[in-house]
């Protein structure tokens, strides 16, 4: 099925959708350990800079979700909130570099904010 016609069947069944820009997001390791490097051998394998090698797919998905959930975690703050934010978490401020590990950056800040 073509995306427009998976976008029109999700909104006719009354089921809520977001696109989340999808480039980078196999390219940066979930974990904030930095840029991943791809196997030659299996293109599916990838090797964060730590030394640990996951499927591609899978740190694509923990990424993408995660910047589903930082783009609803911001809605609500005005610029100058997000500014602060951004400054005790500095990952934050490219969104095409936002991770897994932002996200939970993010979320330690806000609890301890509201603590």
């Amino acid at each position: 099925m073509r995306a427009k016609a998976v976008e029109h069947q999700a909104h006719r069944n009354g089921i809520r959708f977001s696109r989340i820009n999808p480039n980078g997001t196999s390219k940066y390791a979930y974990d904030d350990s930095g840029l991943v490097v791809r196997s030659n051998e299996n293109y599916s394998l990838c090797t964060f800079s730590n030394g640990k090698q996951y499927n591609c797919d899978l740190n694509a998905s923990y990424n993408i979700g995660a910047r589903y959930f930082i783009r609803e975690i911001l809605k609500p703050f005005s610029a100058m909130e997000r500014s602060h934010l951004e400054a005790k978490v500095p990952s934050m401020a490219f969104r095409t570099k936002c991770t897994l590990a932002t996200l939970i950056s993010l979320s330690k800040v806000l609890a301890a904010s509201a603590a």
